[in-house]
């Protein structure tokens, strides 16, 4: 496999002259990589020597978190700097609005080519993330019989390399998705056998959330499925590399961006995966921004989060994009932090805000607070009463909402910061979780929900598979 991947290397073009003015931007989301498991943020394994030289060279950010913990909300966020409380693509059946900007419009529209390419349905055309894209490859994965890993980086990285061969003049956007870090951390030769024995798919077959936490995964599994997770994160990091060089050997400047959309559960909380809590391992990611545009290196430990990454790519390029989010380059003021999931049987609203954070865990009528300065893991329950977050997180949610009489949701009605649980009586104004819930009664929403989508009956069923449907 090296010898093949030397070999194309060998007999690849080359990247033309770009535009000395305007560097290139590359984003990649690497899906699921904690970054407790990058080298440069503290794992002794030499899994990602390409990522920990962005780091070094470039700014590391300490305190970064995603919004959401799955893949299809937190992308949405990640390229139009709107929450998924903003945004509402907070489940399977629901497709990007067609008048939320996204980031990679504002490229195109600044005369830059931009190409797009990605490894999973969730973050596919078939919920509209093909806009704004010059070029933008998923490899037919909606439409596809097999969604276990059908894509892997090697391929991804290919194509993308190819198209910006293409190129000439032009500045260009390039958005690389890679998700062989995402279960089942099964990577290819030689990397599968690196740290520990190669894995199968009996090895690493992936349940459901429920199912681990009453048959807990044993001690010397955990010990196979890191080490497979980390050999993931060589694989991806190796096909990184590639484009690395591509643009050192070129000469063209460029900027990168690198984060995840989430982590991952590794028996933290007694079970495996992510989508269903919004506790610290599943919400923290990695976030590196280095290249020409960034003239000096260093650590950041201001809290930043996904949110940010479509201003901050906006602003590495020089350009005006609307959004709730910061160019994380410059000054970042003390803001609160909003998480959400209501995934499968999960209802989940998280504020982080100061040395506090609450978690309202709707689906089971429970409220917890952390004292995050002095339990970051989020491991000991306070006994506080925390009233006060919980008013300003429901705050946060918005009223979109208007009634004239009583209003009856299977989600929980939001009012002036109080929780009402299913019902409203109005006359006046209330928000409900999750956003997509339906509403009972003569209510008025101030914006339409975001489109529905149809996925094909075999594709349900893959998801199904591998944990994502229930």
């Amino acid at each position: 496999m090296v010898a093949l991947l030397l070999l194309a290397a060998c007999n690849r073009g080359g990247l033309p002259a770009g535009d000395a003015r305007r560097p290139d931007v590359i984003l990649v989301s690497i899906d699921s990589l904690r970054p407790d498991h990058l080298g440069a943020y503290g794992n002794e394994r030499p899994v990602s020597p390409f990522l920990d030289s962005l780091a070094a060279s470039g700014l590391r950010y300490t305190e970064a978190r995603a919004h959401s913990p799955w893949t299809l909300p937190s992308h949405v966020t990640m390229l139009s700097g709107r929450s998924p409380l903003d945004h509402g693509v907070i489940e399977s059946d629901r497709g990007i609005p067609d008048d939320l900007p996204m980031v990679q419009e504002a490229f195109q529209k600044a005369g830059y080519r931009t190409a797009g390419f990605v490894s999973t349905i969730f973050v596919s055309d078939a919920y509209g993330f093909a806009r704004g894209f010059d070029r933008f490859e998923d490899f037919d994965i909606a439409r596809s019989d097999n969604l276990k890993h059908p894509v892997r980086a090697e391929q991804v990285v290919t194509e993308a390399l190819t198209w910006a061969e293409a190129q000439s003049g032009a500045p260009i956007f390039l958005f690389v998705h890679l998700y062989d870090v995402h279960y089942p951390y099964l990577p290819p030769e030689p990397w599968n056998y690196q740290i520990d024995k190669p894995g199968s798919r009996k090895s690493t077959a992936y349940r459901t959330y429920e199912f681990y936490k009453s048959k807990p995964v044993t001690p010397e599994r955990w010990v196979h499925l890191k080490a497979q997770y980390d050999e993931s994160i060589a694989y991806a990091d190796a096909q990184l590399a590639r484009l690395g060089e591509a643009w050192a050997v070129s000469g063209r400047k460029v900027d990168w961006v690198i984060t995840s959309d989430h982590g991952e559960e590794l028996g933290e909380r007694g079970s495996w995966g992510h989508a269903h809590t919004l506790f610290p391992e599943v919400m923290r990611v990695p976030l590196l921004v280095s290249g020409a545009s960034v003239p000096a290196a260093g650590v950041r430990e201001e809290r930043v989060g996904t949110g940010d990454v479509a201003a901050t790519l906006a602003g590495l390029a020089g350009l005006e994009f609307a959004s709730g989010g910061l160019d994380v380059r410059g000054a970042i003021p003390e803001r609160d932090h909003v998480f959400e999931t209501s995934r499968m049987e999960s209802a989940r609203l998280g504020l982080l805000t100061g040395s506090r954070r609450i978690d309202v865990d709707f689906a089971r009528d429970r409220i917890d607070v952390f004292h995050v300065d002095r339990d970051p893991a989020e491991r000991l329950v306070t006994l506080d009463d925390a009233p006060d977050l919980e008013r300003r997180l429901y705050g946060l949610v918005g009223e979109a909402w208007s009634a004239s009489g009583t209003v009856i949701t299977p989600g929980w009605a939001l009012s002036d910061g109080k929780r009402l649980d299913h019902r409203f009586v109005g006359p006046g104004r209330f928000g409900v979780f999750p956003a997509d819930s339906r509403i009972d009664g003569e209510a008025v929403r101030d914006a339409p929900l975001p489109g529905k989508i149809t996925l094909a009956d075999a594709t349900r069923e893959q998801l199904k598979a591998l944990g994502y449907e229930q």
